[in-house]
């Protein structure tokens, strides 16, 4: 079925953006326009929300991303502000990561967010071209830039195509490899990270 509408009462919606699953199955919408966050039951019923518009503990700004890790503890990519906010199952503000800029730890408009099973926290940085790791402190581990290859499927069309062929050979492949924009990414049970390369038009794993 379909449920909400567009408004700013309680739920109702306005350019809904990322969308998690809890573990008692209710669902978390990101209300982009209404800088906040909503929680249904699965078939739509309104239990509860948080947020406000600014850039205080609590507040966000355009928030895009969310997800949910194991302890049900709710993180939420707070696009306008740069930052990523951790809440507790119940939106009691719990930890901010990050600020605005292009150094380790910094945003330029974060837009996805995963945690994996060990609580570390995985931030798709659109405007920076890469995702970066943190700890479940907020602390900052590490970065992915992106080292695309190509699939079986393009490797096919290139030796069927010498045109093409002759234009990759031709270019400096080292920038094709990296992340342009990326949207989101998602943990799997296999420790393996998918990431969505949108200026790329494809998935690097």
């Amino acid at each position: 079925g379909i449920w909400g509408e567009k408004g700013s009462g309680s739920g109702q919606l306005d350019r809904p953006s990322g969308i998690a699953f809890d573990a008692d199955g209710d669902l978390l919408v990101v209300d982009t326009l209404n800088h906040r966050v909503q929680r249904f039951t699965s078939d739509g019923g309104f239990l509860a929300g948080w947020g406000a518009y600014g850039e205080g503990e609590g507040q966000l700004n355009m928030p895009w991303g969310i997800c949910v890790d194991d302890q049900g503890d709710v993180y939420v990519a707070d696009w306008r502000n740069d930052r990523v906010q951790k809440f507790a199952p119940d939106g009691r503000f719990i930890l901010s990561i990050g600020g605005p800029g292009a150094g380790d730890g910094e945003f330029n408009r974060p837009a996805g967010v995963a945690a994996d099973a060990d609580g570390d926290i995985y931030v798709a940085d659109w405007g920076n071209d890469r995702v970066q790791q943190f700890a479940p402190d907020g602390r900052y581990v590490d970065k992915f830039i992106g080292d695309a290859t190509l699939s079986e499927s393009g490797i096919a069309y290139l030796m069927a195509n010498a045109r093409p062929m002759r234009y990759r050979e031709m270019s400096v492949l080292e920038p094709q490899k990296r992340l342009r924009r990326p949207t989101s990414v998602i943990m799997d049970g296999q420790g393996r990270m998918f990431i969505t390369d949108y200026g790329s038009y494809r998935v690097q794993v």
